[in-house]
């Protein structure tokens, strides 16, 4: 083992720590700046809480880009597109985070005005705080970009949308909009309606991401065309899946009912298609989570038909149901796919070789075997 590899973690802890504390340095330093002799609030226009929102955000994505960097390969070896598809994938990780920050901290700061109402910071304990924000998100971003894989991305993305819509519930001018339905969050221009609809075009890209992510090992491993065209196929199903995603996002219900509708009757439309071919595409999937679609999908047509004709409840309930079924089954597939290529990773590894009889009786207990001392190894070709 090389020495770069011996302290690879504790060199990216020690890496972390020191954007940790540039990140408390820069963001603490501006916001002594901002906020003045005045004291301030912990929420609201010009808070503490706008200003470690904002900051965070700026400074996570470029906490992410660092660690992209960083990484031993690129983010998206096996994809198609190079250099490009490997841009748009840290962008796509560096916006997530630096949205999820944004409205993260908004929220929370706004919890804890409430909890602290007429609470003021003075200028060093606005400062400080906000420093800390900001080294605690850089850190954390830092350290999600090295260690990307598909299932994280699947939390990260599974993150983000909850925060991003809780935001937007929270901070909805309406306090009714749950009766007509839940696309009403978009249809306001307030912070509401930006944090929903902005929330809904970066997860788009962010599935798009995803779809890359999660099937990289089938494509790379694929040995027949016919392979590679299902394992293609799969990754455009849950790319198509974003890009409609995005679209809900991009054509609020008020200004553009026709092609919001689409677009959002599209994705399940697209979401049904994966379940109903997810064994032919990828034939080692379980069972199990071949069935659990087919629930997941039939439970979406019952809170449907239960919406119209029945009347039983609105179609609020229809759309938080569909949508959290639909993400949760696509952090299943994730975890699906990690499960097949953990299969096809060990199925590929040469099996140890076994000790010749009466070795092992020999052999004192954690000894080395005669090729790890550096002798020759029976997986050589000696020219026999």
């Amino acid at each position: 083992m090389s020495d770069r590899n011996k302290h690879a973690a504790v060199t990216s802890e020690s890496r972390a720590l020191f954007i940790g504390s540039v990140g408390f340095v820069v963001l603490g330093g501006v916001a002594f700046l901002l906020v003045g002799r005045d004291p301030v609030p912990l929420s609201g226009r010009g808070s503490a809480g706008d200003i470690a929102a904002i900051g965070t955000a700026v400074l996570g994505a470029a906490a992410v880009v660092a660690g992209c960097l960083q990484r031993p390969t690129p983010v998206s070896p096996q994809f198609r597109g190079g250099r490009t598809r490997h841009a748009i994938d840290v962008g796509a990780l560096a916006l997530a985070h630096a949205c999820i920050f944004l409205l993260g901290w908004l929220a929370l700061f706004w919890v804890f005005q409430q909890a602290f109402i007429g609470a003021l910071l003075y200028p060093v304990a606005a400062a400080v705080l906000v420093g800390a924000v900001g080294a605690i998100s850089a850190y954390v971003a830092y350290l999600s970009a090295l260690g990307m894989t598909a299932y994280r991305l699947a939390a990260l993305l599974a993150g983000f949308l909850v925060t991003g819509v809780l935001t937007s519930m929270l901070t909805a001018a309406d306090p009714h909009w749950w009766q007509e339905n839940l696309s009403a969050l978009g249809m306001s221009s307030d912070v509401s309606g930006v944090a929903f609809n902005f929330t809904l075009i970066v997860g788009g890209v962010v599935v798009t991401t995803l779809a890359g992510y999660s099937t990289a090992t089938l494509a790379a491993s694929a040995n027949t065309p016919a392979a590679l065209r299902r394992a293609r196929l799969l990754e455009g199903g849950i790319a198509l899946m974003g890009v409609f995603l995005a679209c809900v996002g991009v054509f609020p219900v008020d200004e553009r009912f026709g092609l919001h509708t689409l677009v959002a009757s599209g994705m399940v439309v697209v979401f049904a298609s994966l379940i109903v071919r997810i064994r032919a595409l990828v034939p080692s999937i379980s069972p199990a989570f071949a069935a659990l679609g087919w629930v997941f999908l039939a439970v979406i047509v019952v809170a449907a038909v239960l919406w119209f004709p029945v009347g039983y409840y609105n179609l609020t309930a229809v759309e938080l149901i569909a949508g959290l079924l639909i993400f949760s089954w696509l952090i299943v597939l994730i975890r699906n796919l990690a499960a097949v290529d953990a299969d096809q990773f060990n199925a590929n590894q040469p099996r140890r070789p076994e000790l010749e009889p009466g070795a092992a009786a020999t052999q004192a207990p954690g000894s080395p075997v005669p090729w790890e001392r550096g002798g020759p190894s029976p997986l050589k070709d000696h020219g026999h």
